[in-house]
């Protein structure tokens, strides 16, 4: 892995942590020296994750789609920090493949308000810590779903992760004054447990097919660009997407 010894000793938060893409990027950033904060509703899981990686992460136990509840959880980390350096917004997903013929209110609420409002209360709240850094960054996880339609998806989720797309770019044009960037990663179909559990081999094999590099992405194929994202290298990149599709998508 690629060593950044500025990320030593900042202080950032990653979402979802408890599993998936989430969880390998609050690993990474703990390896790379920094303090990590995992926040996801699965307390069990995340609390075995801090004190597996050390005494430099804290494990928050928070619904993201709750605004107090977040807006408490940032106050108390910035407080403990003295401000924030990175955001990365992992938490996402959504529980059924469904048309959107088929699609129920609730199941399109409640993925609007996992990828999309979660994304919007946490970048937010941690504004007021971003802005005490020298070295801001949010870095928001999207989709290739919120990108183009290529494949079998949750319009609701796709439709979410566009939002997202979109917010970042709003964040960076407010924020960038303050020096903060906002920037998003847009993986491809990842073989996290979660998709493993929604999708059959047949699914995971033929997505595998369309790809150029004919494989699906791994956890650290994003986790790569977060931290490069995260990084002094990239203070000029800002407003942007990284495509971690293996060539699937060329925008």
């Amino acid at each position: 892995m690629v060593r950044y010894s500025e990320l030593a000793g900042r202080s950032v938060v990653v979402t979802g942590s408890a599993g998936g893409i989430g969880e390998v990027a609050a690993r990474a950033f703990y390896d790379q020296g920094a303090y990590v904060f995992l926040l996801d509703i699965d307390a069990v899981k995340i609390e075995q994750i801090a004190s597996e990686l050390g005494d430099r992460a804290f494990a928050k136990p928070v619904d993201l789609t709750d605004p107090l509840a977040v807006k408490a959880t940032f106050a108390s980390i910035i407080m403990a920090s003295h401000g924030l350096d990175v955001l990365v917004n992992c938490a996402g997903g959504y529980s059924k493949l469904q048309s959107i013929e088929e699609m129920d209110l609730a199941e399109w609420d409640q993925t609007i308000a996992l990828n999309l409002r979660s994304v919007f209360l946490c970048c937010q709240a941690a504004i007021p810590g971003l802005k005490k850094s020298k070295a801001g960054r949010i870095i928001n996880v999207t989709s290739v779903s919120g990108r183009t339609v290529h494949a079998v998806s949750s319009p609701a989720y796709g439709a979410a992760k566009a939002g997202v797309t979109q917010l970042s770019k709003f964040l960076a044009y407010e924020l960038g004054p303050f020096g903060i960037t906002s920037n998003n990663i847009a993986p491809l179909t990842t073989l996290t447990p979660r998709v493993k559990a929604l999708r059959t081999q047949e699914d995971i094999d033929r997505i595998a097919l369309q790809v150029p590099m004919k494989r699906l992405a791994t956890e650290d194929d994003h986790v790569y660009a977060m931290l490069y994202l995260a990084s002094d290298g990239a203070s000029f990149v800002n407003g942007t997407t990284i495509d971690t599709n293996g060539g699937r998508v060329m925008m």
